[in-house]
């Protein structure tokens, strides 16, 4: 699989809604690719494929050629630690 590229899932994750000014999102999208790109290859990719593929559970077990619930367990623990790393921006989470 291509490896996943952090630009078009920041602004898949992003999304329009919130976001008022285009410089507010604009440093939203460069912030939130800075932050995937300190993620872990394997971490973006299932995120990528969760929130930008849109492809269900089976189908993300599937193509990782492992169980659902590994799964999903590797997509909540990817969503955490975007969390985390989102929550260590100052002022990130009040942008929206």
């Amino acid at each position: 699989m291509p490896e996943v590229n952090s630009v078009s899932l920041a602004a898949q994750l992003i999304g329009e809604k919130g976001v008022n000014q285009a410089a507010a999102r604009a440093d939203m999208l460069v912030r939130l690719e800075d932050a995937l790109n300190s993620m872990d290859a394997f971490d973006r990719e299932i995120l990528a494929m969760c929130h930008f593929e849109e492809l269900k559970d089976e189908e993300v077990a599937a193509l990782l050629d492992i169980d659902k619930t590994t799964a999903m367990m590797h997509y909540v623990r990817a969503l955490k630690r975007l969390k985390e790393i989102l929550k260590s921006i100052p002022g990130f989470f009040e942008l929206r």
